[in-house]
């Protein structure tokens, strides 16, 4: 996993080189549905207390089957399909986990 902080004081946060597979309840403009999902980046922004907040899941749907990009506010539960975990910090899960 690669985490790229921008400039200047509050930048912008790119998150790339992910390859992790969610099975995804996601609330769109259409209700809610659920995905399975292949993340391979993530966007957000760093906190004045140097925090990174997660703003939006780069993804491939397989049900669409084709690239998303989810915003994580409608993102209402992620969980790992071979364990069965529910992801709650998705950030912290990922640099634990993330090959």
């Amino acid at each position: 996993m690669k985490i790229e902080i921008g400039k200047p004081s509050l930048p912008p946060v790119t998150i790339t080189e992910i390859k992790q597979d969610f099975l995804m309840r996601y609330a769109g403009t259409k209700g809610e549905s659920e995905r399975r999902i292949t993340m391979n980046g993530l966007k957000g922004e760093q906190l004045p207390d140097g925090s990174i907040r997660i703003l939006s899941i780069n993804a491939y749907c397989h049900e669409r089957k084709m690239a998303r990009t989810f915003k994580m506010s409608s993102v209402k539960e992620l969980v790992v399909p071979e364990t069965g975990e529910v992801v709650t910090n998705l950030l912290e899960w990922l640099k634990a986990n993330a090959p």
